[in-house]
């Protein structure tokens, strides 16, 4: 065997090896990813008592409805509150530090009833639950720091399968359009090959983008520090920010905080607000028409005195600042919409059909040796 033909072997055998490796849990990475693409929809689907209300002539305001909250959870802290526009949507509070492990709140914006509440790190399938539980799974199996350092190291090694596969699937000049096509009529072993290698070369782009920004999170350790020592991110401002003492009390309303913030950008859609109260401030998540996917890049900081006291928007951004602003909408695939966040759902399940048709090719290999009468795998 020639030298060239053992580095092919070792770089086959490297591929095949780290793919058993890390099968399941890239499954369950892959296929978890696939369902929060839809969060949202999912969750509102399966728990539409809680999501949608009946319209009414006039809402609460947001400062009544969080009080009504505080008195049913009294010894919870409301951390934030999620804005809908649509005439038919809840309000949902999240809380922190409630005795009960309740974290999410459901509130009808039009009468305050109390639609319903979860723990969202409570383990279980049930639809009321579902949904959270697919997100830890997905970035952490559900084990905290431990799964998401195990996950991490998969990543980094499904960087390096992807990489591996892609040299290994690599075609010769004019050869491209065999590489690309699948035969459906030449029996179910070439069929498995063509699919892992048309698969492969046509994904490979994509799941290097994914693999890759899962790092900014699974790998933050590492990953963040070497991108400050490219071009530093700037210090949120909320984290520079002090003030001599802590309160909960306010003169400013959160319905207010978030008048002026649109104020500001009146083009804009307020989103998200994150209450505060031991630096004094609201953090209006803002998202303006420009900006792609579900989710804005600008923050409006408010004081509870009801000063703009900054606003922290893209035309800011330090080269290290928008990397990280990018890592959310390329793992998701936001930064297309919606039909961005489709073909990422679809390519969650890549690692499984990669797979399948990987196990069964190695094994046919197997059996081919058996019958031959020498076992190599």
């Amino acid at each position: 065997m020639s030298a060239k033909a053992n580095r092919r072997r070792f770089w086959m055998l490297l591929h095949r090896w780290i793919g058993v490796i890390t099968f399941l849990f890239i499954v369950i990475a892959g296929l978890t990813g696939s369902a929060i693409a839809f969060w949202r929809d999912i969750d509102s689907t399966l728990n539409a008592d809680w999501y949608h209300v009946k319209p009414a002539e006039q809402r609460q305001t947001i400062e009544t409805l969080l009080e009504i909250v505080q008195t049913q959870f009294p010894d919870s802290q409301p951390y934030s509150v999620v804005l809908n526009d649509a005439a038919n949507a809840s309000l949902i509070v999240y809380l922190a530090d409630d005795p009960s492990g309740t974290d999410a709140v459901f509130i009808n914006p039009y009468n305050g009833e109390i639609l319903g509440s979860r723990d969202n790190e409570h383990a279980s399938i049930h639809r009321r639950h579902l949904m959270p539980f697919l997100y830890r799974l997905h970035y952490s199996l559900g084990l905290g720091q431990l799964g998401e350092n195990v996950l991490g190291f998969v990543a980094l090694l499904c960087l390096l399968m992807t990489v591996i596969g892609v040299w290994l699937a690599w075609p010769k000049p004019k050869k491209w359009r065999k590489a690309l096509s699948v035969k459906t009529t030449a029996g179910k072993a070439r069929l498995m090959f063509d699919l892992h290698r048309a698969g492969g070369l046509l994904l490979s782009p994509f799941l290097l983008v994914i693999l890759w920004t899962s790092l900014w999170w699974n790998m933050d350790y590492v990953i963040r520090p070497a991108t400050d020592a490219v071009s530093p991110r700037t210090p949120m401002f909320s984290d520079t920010y002090s003030v001599s003492e802590p309160s909960t009390h306010s003169n400013l309303s959160i319905d207010h905080a978030v008048a002026l913030a649109l104020k500001s950008r009146p083009t804009a859609t307020a989103y998200y607000v994150r209450l505060m109260p031991e630096k004094r401030l609201y953090i209006v998540y803002l998202k303006m028409p420009e900006d792609s996917g579900p989710y804005g890049r600008t923050y409006a900081f408010i004081n509870f005195s009801g000063e703009l006291l900054h606003i922290d928007e893209p035309k800011n951004n330090s080269l290290g600042d928008s990397y990280a602003e990018w890592q959310l909408p390329l793992h998701s695939g936001q930064f297309l919409g919606i039909p961005g966040r489709v073909v990422w759902a679809v390519i969650g399940v890549s690692p499984l059909l990669f797979g399948i048709s990987g196990f069964y090719l190695w094994l046919r290999k197997i059996n081919i040796k058996n019958t031959k009468g020498g076992l190599n795998v």
